[in-house]
């Protein structure tokens, strides 16, 4: 019963969500009231209250005593793992939340690369180097998802700062991008390029140069922007 429960609740914040995308409604703006949403749905309020409590705790929503449901008025307060969901919902992010994200992702991973380049130990590059390794491995004989295995790539570096907040705050913009990185990496001579670049990338942190090592991430995920368009 409570996986019943569970998809069912699943079901509805897909139906919600999808529904403040599609009327876009703007920060601040009253939602229908919890009984025309649950009726829309065709779920109980108990179901209802649990997804708009969901929201309302990543800062989405905001339910206000004797008024109704509102889209939060300062979208910079919402929680990054809002963004999480959506991916993991398979809600599309729009081009332009995903090219806000990429730009994000840049600046924190090429900070983290010149902190690896300075602090990563001699247990952390027997660690990348080992991901290099299954890379390869993975491209030739297709034993692992090469998508899984670039995410392995980069948190590594995030490991390799010993900053625990770093790592906690990149990890939402992986997951964001977890369906578009599938797709990416289908093809083989993209894959092969990647890995090349991490292995570039892993020279340069093994020979602890910071300034090499930023230079060739900024190029790393500038390739993938481009790619992208965005």
């Amino acid at each position: 019963m409570t996986k019943e429960k569970d998809e069912l609740t699943t079901r509805t914040m897909i139906a919600l969500l999808r529904l403040i995308e599609q009327r876009n409604y703007a920060p601040g703006e009253r939602l229908p009231s919890e009984r025309e949403l649950a009726e829309r749905f065709g779920v109980g309020r108990g179901v209802l209250r649990e997804v708009l409590s969901k929201l309302e705790g990543l800062r989405y929503l905001e339910r206000r005593p004797n008024s109704g449901i509102y889209l939060n008025i300062t979208p910079e307060c919402i929680s990054l793992e809002t963004l999480s969901l959506f991916s993991g919902l398979e809600l599309a992010l729009s081009d332009e939340r995903l090219a806000q994200a990429i730009e994000v992702r840049r600046i924190i991973e090429i900070q983290a690369v010149i902190l690896a380049a300075q602090r990563r130990t001699e247990q952390d590059i027997a660690n990348i180097e080992l991901i290099i390794q299954r890379f390869d491995n993975a491209i030739e004989n297709s034993n692992e998802p090469v998508g899984n295995l670039d995410y392995e790539f980069h948190m590594a570096i995030f490991r390799a700062t010993h900053n625990l907040v770093l790592m906690q705050l990149v990890n939402p913009f992986y997951i964001m991008s977890e369906s578009r990185r599938k797709h990416f990496f289908r093809d083989k001579e993209r894959s092969r390029t990647s890995n090349a670049e991490h292995k570039l990338i892993f020279s340069a942190l093994v020979d602890q140069d910071t300034k090499l090592a930023e230079e060739l991430m900024t190029e790393h995920i500038g390739r993938v922007q481009r790619h992208y368009g965005l």
